[in-house]
């Protein structure tokens, strides 16, 4: 259970906005101060199918080449100085279309004791540019239709180094 941890943070964290139309812990509302305009959803703002919502038209969602790449893609442009106060938990959460770009980025930040952390803003940074910049999200498939849906990545730092990507 204590594994699991973050990520229940995390969505509990992310919140409940009620915009007069139906929304779940963890929605990711349009937000024209944060997000880019050109970012379009195929479907509607109700319709985004939770991270682990996947696909049965035998196409696996999710990232190309599966957590694997994911990994190697992300931990090859990492670099950040070793630095014994840089050290809990960055959760970036976001949306992938049905074309499989990605956009409506959010940043969550803790201590390895669940509370609220500042990191370097470089760190964060970088993080937030690495996960906007991958290439390579597949999109929820079924019955030969695509569906826009919510992922997240969460970075488990150690004085400054990736010591684990969750999930």
């Amino acid at each position: 259970m204590k594994k699991h941890i973050p990520l229940l943070l995390s969505i509990l964290i992310a919140g409940c906005i009620d915009q007069g139309h139906h929304q779940d812990v963890g929605d990711i509302p349009f937000d024209r101060a944060m997000d880019d305009p050109d970012f379009n959803l195929c479907g509607e703002e109700s319709s985004i199918k939770q991270y682990y919502v996947r696909g049965s038209d035998h196409k696996p969602a999710g990232y190309k080449g599966e957590k694997r790449a994911l990994e190697e893609a992300i931990t090859e442009q990492y670099v950040f100085p070793v630095s014994e106060s840089e050290s809990g938990y960055v959760t970036i959460r976001f949306v992938v279309n049905c074309r499989g770009q990605s956009g409506r980025f959010r940043v969550e930040k803790m201590d390895f004791n669940y509370q609220p952390k500042n990191f370097n803003p470089e760190l964060v940074q970088q993080l937030l540019d690495i996960t906007r910049n991958l290439n390579g999200w597949i999109p929820v498939s079924r019955e030969g239709k695509t569906y826009d849906f919510y992922q997240y990545l969460t970075f488990k730092i150690r004085n400054g180094q990736i010591e684990k990507i969750l999930p």
